[in-house]
């Protein structure tokens, strides 16, 4: 622009007046205001002001944004994505010539933004830039998540593949008879301490077993585990005699302890309660089983130190 010079010069004077010093920095900044055809966010002044100044700083935009502002040179008008954008407030100096940001009318090329103060590229190729990054950002986020994901399920897979190893020594045991299936399946809670899906996929296919049947086994022998089970089994008789004797408050003080409802496992997979009709064993009632270990109506100290 012909008066870029002349407006340059006006509005330093304006700024020694205030009692700033005037500083390259904020020349930069103020140039680009002036030439701008838009209104410009802070980064924006960043990413234009390294052209002409490689070692400028946000910290420094925001400070000579903020010098600017307050001396009534430049003004925020509005936001975008939540960036405040500013530009030239009004002509400091009579015969000053601006471009009229409001209206958009301007001498000034957008396709050549700043062209010749020495600054190469535009507004527009910012923009474009600014884009890119956000999509490249994302990407790389995508990425990295999906590189844990497939690393989580490598790992996965390698452990259903240990896990295929251990049921084909135990099917291979029992001689690889359809008739022995309980039994396998029994053998196969002994190893995981419930019967994983995969694994039963496995001996239906191994044994030529439909899938159905295997779970109609399963689910009418209370013993089968279809759920992860804790390291320690807890049962508590719920039987008359154990009941009459304060069974539930055996429960409750249970519950108290472990946090977990009957039928549920610890977060740790540490302990699982279930309750039964009966232990045989009732006149110690109320009692409680801990890993096939019988227990007579512990207080809650005692109980404490069992699990413990």
């Amino acid at each position: 622009m012909k008066n870029s010079k002349r407006d340059i010069d006006i509005y330093k004077q304006k700024i020694k007046k205030s009692g700033f010093r005037i500083t390259e920095t904020r020349m930069v900044i103020l140039d680009i205001l002036l030439k701008s055809p838009d209104k410009l966010n802070a980064e924006e002044l960043l990413f234009l002001s390294h052209k002409k100044y490689p070692k400028i700083g946000m910290a420094t935009i925001y400070r000579t944004l903020m010098l600017l502002e307050k001396e009534g040179l430049v003004t925020k008008v509005g936001f975008d994505n939540n960036k405040a954008k500013y530009r030239i407030k009004e002509s400091p100096g009579p015969g000053a010539k601006k471009p009229d940001i409001r209206s958009g009318k301007t001498s000034l090329d957008k396709k050549k933004f700043a062209g010749d103060a020495g600054y190469e590229g535009n507004l527009e190729d910012y923009r474009n830039v600014e884009r890119i990054n956000t999509i490249r950002n994302q990407l790389s986020q995508w990425l990295g998540e999906l590189d844990k994901i497939k690393r989580e399920k490598e790992l996965a897979l390698e452990d259903v593949i240990k896990d295929f190893g251990k049921v084909d020594k135990i099917v291979s045991y029992h001689e690889n008879q359809r008739s022995n299936l309980i039994q396998i399946l029994l053998d196969v809670q002994n190893e995981y301490r419930w019967l994983p899906k995969h694994v039963l996929l496995y001996i239906s296919n191994r044994l030529d077993i439909p899938l159905t049947d295997i779970y109609s086994i399963t689910t009418f022998y209370k013993y089968f585990n279809l759920e992860p089970q804790g390291r320690h089994s807890i049962i508590v008789c719920m039987g008359t005699a154990c009941h009459i004797r304060g069974a539930m408050n055996l429960l409750q003080r249970i519950t108290g302890v472990l946090k977990i409802k009957p039928g549920d496992t610890t977060s740790d997979y540490n302990f699982t309660l279930n309750t039964v009709n009966c232990l045989g064993c009732c006149a110690l009632g109320p009692v409680m089983m801990v890993d096939n270990k019988y227990f007579s109506n512990p207080s809650t100290g005692r109980l404490k130190k069992i699990l413990k």
